[in-house]
C-alpha cells in the first residue's frame, strides 16, 4: 500500500511533470524535423536545391550558357529522356545531363523536360526514328522542337581522354545549344563547293557545319551562283582545278567576289593532289602556296608512319586565336594532321599586303620532315606550317569589316577520325574558325567543363576548419546544451 502511495506521490511531483513534458517535448521536436527533412527533401529535388561544390561546377549552368541562351528565340523545345526520372539518377553520367536540363527547364519557360520509357513502351520513340532500322536506347536524350528533332547517344555529352578513353570532360552544355541553333529559325549558308572530285555531303565536316547551326548545302560553281546569305564556301579535298578566265564558267571569279562581299573561305588541299593553277594563283593572292610534300614526324605523331602529325600552338597573331580556349587548358587536347603538306607563306606573318595579313594557326615540331610527291626525296626540316588564316580588312560605312581565307595541307584535318572521336582538339578548332569566319552565332564560347576530379573542391585550410568545425566546435556545442538541460533538471 506504501509501495502504491509513493508511485502515485511521485507521478503528482515537479520532477515527473518537467520529465514528463521534456520527453513529449523531444518527441514533438524529432517528429517535426522528421516533417521538415521530408518537405525540405521534396522541395531541394523539385527546384534542384542543391551546392555544387565540384570544381567545375558540373551540375550548374554556366554564365556563358546563360548569355547563348539569353539570346536564343524562345521557340517550345523539349528535352526528353529514354529512361525514368529515377533511374537517371543512379548513373552519374546522365544525372549531370538530366541536371542540366531541369535547370534549363527551371530558367527558361519554353524548355521543357519529360520522359519516355522505352522498355514499357518501345512503340512511343518512333516518332524520333529516321529509318526503320534507327535504334533509340534507354542512354539517349531526344531534343525536339515539335517539327524537328536532333537524337543524342550519352557519350555525344562528353570528351573523352585518348590515352584510356575514359571520361575527360562535360560538353553537354554545347551539344544542347547546338541542338537548339540547328532547329530555330533562319541559318547561315554554308557552301561545300563539287565538280572538281571534292568531298562533301558524307563528310564529317558536313555534319559538323550543321551541328553548328548552318544551312549547309553543295554547290556547282559552273552551274550555281552563290547566294547572297552565304557566310562560308568549304572546298575540301579538290583532285581537279577551278575554272579561270580562260575557261567558259570563270568560278575563281566568283569565289572571289564572294569573298570581297564579305564572305570568307576554307580550303583544304591533299599532298598528293596534282597542280591547281587557277586556284593556286588565287590563294597566292592572299600569301598562301602549297607545299608540294608530305610531312613525317616519327617523335610527335599518333600513327607508326609519323604521318599523323600532332600539331604545335602558335601563340601569336591572329591564328593562334582560335585555339586560345585550347592552350588554356592544363591538360591540351591533340590536334591531328594526317597525312599534311606544309603551306607556305609568301611574306612575313602579320605583314600587311594590301590590307592583307596571314597568320599561323597550327605548325609542325621542328622534328619534322618533308619529302616530295614527286620524287619522295627529302626537302626540308621543319617547323612547318599545316593551317594558315589570311585577313583583309575593308571598311563599309566607316565599319571595318574582315574577310578570312583558312588553308590546311590536308582534308583529313576534318575526317570522322578527327572531328567524331570526342579526344582530339580538330573540333574545337574547327567550331572557333566557324565563329571567326561565319560571323554568326555559334556556341564557341560553352567550354567544356573538366570531369577529371567530382570531388569537393576544398583547399587545405577550408578542409582544416571543416574537420575543427565536425569534430571539436559540434561535440562541445551538443555538450554544453546536454549539460545545460542535466543542471536544470537536476534543480527542478
Amino acid at each position: 500500500m506504501s509501495r502504491n502511495r509513493n508511485k502515485q506521490n511521485f507521478l503528482q511531483t515537479r520532477r515527473f511533470k518537467y520529465g514528463s513534458a521534456a520527453a513529449a517535448l523531444t518527441v514533438v521536436v524529432i517528429a517535426l524535423i522528421i516533417v521538415v527533412n521530408v518537405i525540405f527533401t521534396a522541395f531541394a529535388a523539385k527546384y534542384r536545391w542543391y551546392a555544387d561544390m565540384t570544381a567545375t561546377k558540373l551540375y550548374e549552368l554556366s554564365q556563358e550558357m546563360i548569355d547563348f541562351m539569353d539570346g536564343v528565340a524562345d521557340t517550345k523545345i523539349s528535352i526528353i529522356f529514354c529512361t525514368p526520372f529515377d533511374k537517371l539518377e543512379e548513373n552519374v553520367y546522365q544525372k549531370i545531363v538530366y541536371t542540366t536540363a531541369l535547370n534549363l527547364q527551371n530558367r527558361y519557360d519554353w524548355i521543357d523536360v519529360s520522359y519516355i520509357d522505352i522498355i514499357t513502351d518501345p512503340g512511343s520513340v518512333a516518332p524520333y526514328k529516321t529509318t526503320e532500322a534507327s535504334r533509340i536506347k534507354t542512354t539517349n536524350v531526344i531534343i525536339s522542337n515539335g517539327s524537328d528533332f536532333r537524337v543524342f547517344a550519352i557519350e555525344a555529352f562528353y570528351t573523352f581522354a585518348q590515352s584510356d578513353n575514359s571520361v575527360f570532360a562535360y560538353n553537354g552544355e554545347y551539344k544542347i545549344v547546338s541542338a537548339i541553333l540547328q532547329m530555330e529559325g533562319e541559318h547561315p549558308i554554308a557552301y561545300f563547293t563539287t565538280g572538281h572530285s571534292e568531298t562533301v555531303d558524307n563528310s564529317a565536316l558536313w555534319a559538323l557545319f550543321e551541328e553548328a547551326g548552318f544551312d549547309t548545302r553543295s554547290i556547282d560553281l559552273v552551274k550555281e551562283d552563290i547566294d547572297p546569305g552565304a557566310k562560308i564556301v568549304i572546298i575540301n579535298g579538290p583532285l581537279y582545278d577551278f575554272g579561270g578566265y580562260k575557261d567558259d564558267v570563270n568560278e575563281i571569279a566568283k569565289l572571289d567576289r564572294f569573298v570581297d562581299d564579305r564572305g570568307s573561305l576554307m580550303v583544304f588541299v591533299n599532298p598528293e593532289t596534282q597542280e591547281l593553277p587557277e586556284l593556286e594563283e588565287y590563294l597566292s593572292e592572299w600569301g598562301i602556296a602549297f607545299g608540294k610534300a608530305v610531312i613525317r614526324d616519327y617523335s610527335n605523331a599518333v600513327s607508326t608512319d609519323g604521318t599523323a602529325l600532332v600539331s604545335v600552338y602558335p601563340t601569336e597573331g591572329l591564328g593562334a586565336s582560335l585555339h586560345k580556349g585550347i592552350r588554356e587548358l592544363e591538360s591540351q587536347p591533340k590536334t591531328i594532321m594526317r597525312y599534311c603538306q606544309p603551306i607556305n607563306l609568301l611574306w612575313e606573318k602579320e605583314e600587311a599586303r594590301n590590307s592583307r595579313r596571314v597568320s599561323t594557326i597550327l605548325t609542325t615540331t621542328d622534328q619534322a620532315t618533308a619529302y616530295s610527291t614527286a620524287d619522295g626525296k627529302e626537302i626540308g626540316k621543319g617547323p612547318f606550317n599545316t593551317l594558315v588564316l589570311s585577313s583583309e580588312l575593308q571598311y563599309i560605312l566607316n565599319d571595318e569589316i574582315f574577310t578570312y581565307v583558312m588553308v590546311g595541307g590536308t582534308s583529313q584535318f576534318g575526317s570522322d577520325a578527327y572531328i567524331n572521336s570526342n579526344t582530339y582538339g580538330n573540333r574545337d578548332i574547327m567550331y572557333a574558325a566557324m565563329k571567326a569566319l561565319g560571323k554568326d552565332k555559334v556556341p564557341l564560347e560553352l567550354e567544356f567543363k573538366l570531369f577529371e576530379d567530382n570531388s569537393l573542391d576544398l583547399t587545405t585550410a577550408e578542409a582544416t576548419r571543416w574537420t575543427v568545425i565536425f569534430t571539436f566546435v559540434m561535440p562541445v556545442i551538443v555538450s554544453a546544451v546536454g549539460i545545460g538541460v542535466w543542471v536544470k533538471r537536476r534543480h527542478a
